[in-house]
């Protein structure tokens, strides 16, 4: 494994929720930051020793995001190999339809939506489901997330792991 990953910070947040049987229990979520643009992948891409400028890179990056949702809108499967496929499926209104009324079905009425879905791929050497893509992580305990309101708004803190402990009169 290499020594020089990042590392993947993972913040602990309390369940608040008194009617759970998992209150007061913290939970791992991942520590977010920022999401990439086509025009950052592209640019990582090149980085990463390829022989394509940044703009060959984008430009087949943005056909390849105009194709996949045309390709699945017309029910095909899109299979990325290393990274896994997409494909759609069909959000229903609520309680599905009656046998009876499947004559003269209009799709339109009983389709509420279409998802496109994402299955990693789980081939061996490319498997990227949660727990083998777990094991590609250099996993790192970082915050506790804490939200408040503050003047009607939701404000969330992150607070380092060991400041928090020594706030709760736990820490050594």
């Amino acid at each position: 494994m290499p020594k020089n990953r990042i590392a993947l910070k993972i913040n602990f947040r309390k369940n608040v929720n008194e009617r759970s049987t998992s209150y007061g229990k913290f939970y791992p979520e991942v520590d977010r930051n920022e999401t990439l643009s086509l025009r950052g992948l592209a640019q990582h891409i090149k980085d990463h020793g390829s022989i394509y400028t940044r703009d060959v890179i984008e430009g087949v990056l943005i056909k390849m995001s105009e194709c996949i949702p045309e390709l699945v809108s017309q029910g095909v499967g899109v299979k990325l190999d290393g990274l896994g496929k997409f494909y759609p499926t069909a959000r229903s209104v609520k309680g599905g339809i009656e046998e009876a009324n499947l004559k003269g079905v209009n799709a339109s009425e009983v389709v509420k939506g279409i998802r496109v879905r994402f299955l990693p791929d789980r081939a061996n050497l490319d498997n990227i489901t949660s727990t083998a893509f777990k094991e590609k992580c250099s996993l790192e305990s970082a915050h506790i997330v804490e939200t408040k309101k503050v003047d009607g708004k939701k404000v969330m803190t992150k607070i380092p792991i060991a400041d928090w402990l020594l706030q709760q009169g736990s820490g050594e």
